[in-house]
């Protein structure tokens, strides 16, 4: 059996586990089949649902109803460097792909969960998300360009929020 995590939500991880045809979410078991190159059909709440999904390392990326996550299979046996980059605040390339759009810029502030550009790798479209909030600090990559597996695609740094100050003004002496 392999085990895989995904995020769904901000703050949000969810358990998938595959064996056969027999995949399990969470707490919810889900029959899939093969249906062409990379290909599926899964049922879901009794509907048959086609899927797309792709491995590539220790991740498969699956595509469902105009919507793409990204699954990474854990091995508590050895840490991944994307998720030491995520704890740093750098988010790196899967996979070698492109940028499709941008949704930050420089120095704007975000918000764990928002959505900060969107990527294309093996023709699936993919949203990198701000894995914590804070501040953009580095957009290495213009919409069109390419990048390499392990490229850092955008990096941020905690959010500095002053924090406010009493005063004496107005204040009777």
């Amino acid at each position: 059996m392999t085990t895989f995590q995904f995020n769904n939500a901000p703050a949000q991880r969810h358990r998938t586990s595959l064996q056969g045809d027999m995949a399990q979410v969470d707490d919810a078991p889900v029959a899939i089949r093969a249906a062409g190159a990379n290909a599926f059909v899964a049922q879901v709440d009794g509907r048959s649902e086609r899927l797309y999904a792709k491995a590539h390392g220790d991740a498969v990326f699956v595509q469902l109803k105009g919507r793409a996550w990204r699954l990474d299979r854990v091995d508590p046996t050895r840490s991944t460097s994307a998720a030491a980059a995520g704890a740093t605040g750098a988010a790196q390339a899967p996979m070698p792909g492109v940028v499709v759009s941008l949704h930050t810029a420089l120095g704007q502030a975000v918000k764990q969960g928002d959505p900060l550009l969107v990527i294309e790798s093996m023709k699936l479209q993919m949203t990198i998300e701000a894995a914590a909030d804070g501040v953009v600090t580095e957009l290495p990559f213009a919409v069109g360009q390419t990048f390499q597996r392990g490229a850092v695609l955008v990096r941020t740094a905690a959010d500095a929020v002053p924090t406010a100050k009493a005063t004496s003004e107005g204040a009777a002496p």
